[in-house]
């Protein structure tokens, strides 16, 4: 089962185990079952677990049998992708424990925890490269809040701690009519209010003391009357280098501000979409930037960082002017791929890539 001389290469998630039933990955089950199969071919191993269970001596973890996922206890891995679902998690008493047995034991952790919207944007902000491709964005105060709704018709307030486009507040102004709407899972509330005064204090209310950005609207293409943007999947190639995996395109499902698959979004083939609004080489210039913006972007993240960062999702807008934007950078990317099934997507492939490359490194070091 286990193979001395090749890597062993796990992912830490939560399992739901039914009695009687093959145990989940949730929403990372798929993406697992892939990554498996692309590391048996490499003659590696392959294991996910949970933060129950782990010690020094072994990790009890599900592995895959050819015929279905086993439960035993198995060899501490090499490799560990961070997929755990909840921030709560990453800063309890038993995630730190697994963080302190990994560096005794030299394994290395990667995406070890999510970003902040408020640090990342801390981070781009010091790279003159980006500054231009970033809405303006400040932490919530009133004061804030007022002079930016003096300057714009649109503005998102987003939780600092935020994922899958949930909890974001979005307010529209037109002529006379000021309309505050809250993205749920099961749609878009919306609410009038009369002037700025009663918005505001709306928000204040709902917020509470919970941290929250606030950042500028942005007039952003649209697709069959719904919000689009482009998710780039960035990976690291090396210590030194990353590389631009994918690009797709993303439209927000009917009832939704946010293109998030996770609320009903869409992925569409970004050549198509950008090839209705521009002509072939306009639209080919407007992804060859989009890539050099994304990887400008992992660069930056990755110098910022404390801790390993492997793989990135970056997210990114472009305006009716045909100007890019950059809204979004996350560290634990939506594995979810709507319709688009396909054997071994090229992000499983490329994060299994990275962990042989670092592990042949080690051994020529060793070897020296």
């Amino acid at each position: 089962m286990f193979h001395q001389n090749r890597p062993i290469i796990a992912v830490l998630t939560e399992v739901s185990e039914k009695d009687n039933q093959n145990p989940s990955f949730k929403n990372i089950h798929t993406f697992c079952e892939e990554l498996h199969e692309y590391v048996s071919k490499s003659g590696g191993f392959f294991y996910v677990f949970t933060l129950n269970n782990t010690s020094k001596e072994a990790f009890t973890g599900f592995y895959f049998d050819g015929k279905k996922w086993k439960k035993a206890q198995l060899p501490l891995p090499d490799f560990v992708y961070n997929r755990i679902h909840g921030r709560r998690t990453e800063v309890s008493k038993r995630f730190k424990t697994f963080m302190e047995l990994a560096k005794e034991f030299q394994i290395t952790v990667f995406n070890h925890r999510f970003l902040s919207k408020w640090e990342v944007h801390e981070w781009l902000v010091q790279r003159n490269q980006l500054t231009a491709f970033l809405p303006e964005t400040h932490l919530l105060t009133r004061a804030l809040l007022e002079n930016m709704l003096d300057t714009y018709n649109d503005l998102y307030i987003k939780p600092l701690n935020g994922s899958q486009g949930r909890g974001i507040y979005w307010v529209n102004q037109q002529d006379d009519h000021i309309t505050l709407a809250f993205s749920k899972k099961e749609g878009i509330h919306q609410h009038p209010y009369k002037n700025k005064a009663e918005v505001i204090g709306a928000i204040i209310e709902n917020i509470g003391s919970k941290p929250y950005l606030i950042q500028q609207g942005l007039d952003l293409l649209e697709w069959d009357g719904n919000k689009l943007d482009f998710r780039a999947l960035c990976h690291r190639k090396n210590n030194h280098e990353w590389k631009v995996t994918s690009v797709v395109a993303r439209s927000s499902a009917e009832d939704h501000f946010a293109s998030n698959l996770a609320l009903g979004g869409q992925l569409l083939r970004p050549n198509r979409v950008l090839a209705t609004f521009f002509d072939k080489q306009y639209a080919h210039s407007k992804l060859m930037l989009m890539k050099e913006l994304a990887l400008e972007v992992a660069n930056c993240i990755s110098n910022h960082v404390s801790g390993l960062m492997v793989e990135l999702g970056i997210d990114i807008g472009i305006d009716v002017q045909g100007n890019l934007w950059l809204i979004e950078v996350n560290s634990k990317p939506s594995k979810n791929l709507g319709d688009q099934r396909q054997r071994i997507r090229p992000s499983a492939k490329a994060i299994i890539h990275y962990c042989l490359n670092d592990y042949e490194s080690r051994k020529e070091g060793e070897n020296e």
